[in-house]
């Protein structure tokens, strides 16, 4: 018989009691395969790769606090619903979920519930995403900038990423694994996945489309969530974002893009035309979900491109704004002139601007060599 440890069953003793026996032992068997899927294929499913022994406990924890307050409000359950999982992050984004001594949760924790109900489900083999998205500390404006050699790599990364086997070399084992995933990634039932739809994802130019223009313009992730695609101007190459929907700006402003940035983006432009979930849509890139994206997604995004392209992140502070340091860093280092990084940047000042230099290695070897 599969046991619960002690510490999950005290998270759970003011609810337990609501279960009947046989709906204990159905609860308990399917938290241990739950941790058990966190250690062998929770954190990227495709690849089989799961978390840290250290983490499972944690990310459990989680979805047991979410558990318990949804027995709370609707009684106690051997399943949670998606409908029930909305209610925890509406309640978590109104302050209506709090922590035992009645606290708060900070923005950061509030995002690792979810994260971890996203696990739930992903376990139970249902495609349930938040509505709400919680910023926390990584999706801030403080962060530390990639080289350029790691940008490039990123860049190849974008070009290979979510790209899966050939439907004939596969078995059907891994065909039903990979159709899940696919069925997912379209939106679409998975009985409905053929295998044209295996071509599709191995060409879609959406990917690198984001990180191509990405690394040109140092998007803010706001503007990458309100792009429309009738914003690009295929005649001079460029992205006029309205001055109503720039960021922390109210005037009208001209991107100019470089032929690497537009080549991905135009053939982007062009498959997008024919994918259903855009046909009411003027967004230039939605999720899978169908919904823009936002901090959360675009830093899920670059976690799997880090992790694609084998990128040692170390002790830096790495989110989707250090593309914008990147940029900062640079332009500052070819002109010495903050005045150009804000201007790059879009920023109102020359202060604003200097938050987004940093020293380079360069830079610190020649520090190091003054006396």
């Amino acid at each position: 018989m599969v046991t619960m440890s002690n510490r999950t069953k005290n998270e759970l003793s003011q609810s337990f009691s609501e279960l009947g026996q046989r709906q204990q032992d159905i609860f308990e068997s399917k938290v241990e395969r739950f941790k058990q899927y966190l250690r062998s294929e929770g954190k990227d499913p495709l690849k089989q790769k799961g978390y840290a022994e250290k983490s499972i406990g944690t990310r459990v924890s989680r979805v047991l606090q979410a558990i318990q307050w949804i027995w709370e409000q609707d009684g106690a359950t051997t399943e949670i619903t998606p409908e029930q999982a909305d209610q925890v992050i509406e309640s978590l984004a109104t302050d209506d979920f709090r922590r035992q001594d009645n606290g708060r949760y900070r923005e950061d924790s509030k995002r690792k519930i979810s994260d971890a109900l996203v696990n739930w489900f992903q376990f139970k083999d249902s495609d349930w995403e938040p509505d709400i998205t919680f910023q926390g500390e990584a999706s801030t404006d403080n962060a530390d900038p990639f080289t350029k050699n790691e940008v490039s790599t990123l860049w190849e990364a974008s070009l290979t990423y979510k790209s899966i086997p050939k439907y004939n070399n596969l078995t059907p084992e891994e065909r039903d694994r990979w159709r899940r995933y696919l069925a997912q990634e379209l939106g679409k039932p998975k009985n409905d996945v053929n295998p044209a739809d295996w071509e599709k994802v191995n060409t879609s130019w959406k990917i690198p489309s984001i990180i191509g223009t990405e690394r040109a313009a140092g998007w803010r992730p706001a503007l990458i969530e309100r792009m429309k695609v009738d914003w690009y101007d295929a005649n001079s190459k460029t992205i006029i974002i309205p001055g109503s929907q720039a960021v922390k700006n109210d005037s009208q402003w001209v991107q100019h893009l470089p032929n690497k940035a537009t080549d991905p983006l135009e053939r982007w432009i062009e498959q997008r035309e024919n994918i259903k979930k855009y046909d009411n849509s003027d967004y230039m890139w939605l999720n899978r979900k169908g919904n823009p994206y936002n901090s959360k997604t675009l830093n899920d995004l670059l976690d799997g491109l880090i992790e694609e392209a084998e990128v040692s992140v170390g002790g830096r502070k790495i989110s989707w704004y250090s593309f914008r340091h990147t940029l900062g860093t640079y332009t500052y280092e070819e002109f010495h002139d903050l005045e150009i990084v804000a201007e790059t940047l879009r920023q109102n000042s020359t202060a604003s601007a200097a938050r987004y230099v940093h020293p380079t290695d360069e830079i610190l070897r020649n520090a190091a060599n003054i006396l």
